[in-house]
């Protein structure tokens, strides 16, 4: 939970800068191109995590490998996180931040999970009638889970819309075991 909240704000300050500069979709795709980059496991991941390299060695080499190559307002945003030791938190950030991009730009993410596969001829049309719903432009992300039985479940921030079998048989479920029988 405290990593959420310390990448939230993080975000959002590296988010109000480069807004004011107009450069929030470059520093988007800057952002999440160093973060591939960087990422746990990968070379240079391995090395800015070394506690054997000094810190100077290790901002010599951000600078010189990102410097031209991103903006320097993201160069300088990772800097920071290295000298304040938040490296780690750089994934989240990069979520952070792309949610608010997409809030900024009118996009909402929804998630949809369904028992099966949905072909992108019916994915098109839920995305279509979400939006008409929602009146939102959405991004969607899918997920399957078989335990559904069939429907979809779409969550939209904080509101779930539930649709599966699985909760229409425990609604009716319940109203059964309430229904007085005369």
């Amino acid at each position: 939970m405290r990593d959420a909240i310390v990448a939230e704000r993080y975000a959002k300050a590296l988010f109000l800068v480069t807004q004011k500069r107009g450069e929030t979709a470059a520093a988007l795709h800057d952002l999440k191109g160093i973060d591939q980059v960087l990422a746990p496991g990968t070379r240079a991941g391995n090395f800015f995590a070394s506690p054997e390299v000094r810190l100077a060695d290790k901002r010599a080499t951000l600078r010189s490998t990102f410097d031209g190559r991103a903006l320097r307002t993201v160069v300088v945003f990772v800097d920071l996180l290295l000298r304040k030791k938040r490296l780690r938190e750089l994934p989240g950030i990069a979520v952070q931040f792309a949610t608010l991009v997409e809030r900024a730009e009118g996009i909402e993410r929804a998630h949809v999970v369904s028992a099966v596969p949905l072909t992108p001829k019916e994915l098109e049309r839920l995305k279509a009638e979400l939006e008409r719903t929602t009146g939102k432009t959405l991004r969607v992300t899918t997920d399957v889970d078989p335990g559904l039985l069939g429907g979809v479940m779409v969550r939209i921030g904080d509101r779930v819309m539930d649709r599966t079998v699985r909760m229409l048989l425990t609604r009716l479920g319940q109203t059964l075991r309430h229904t007085p029988i005369s």
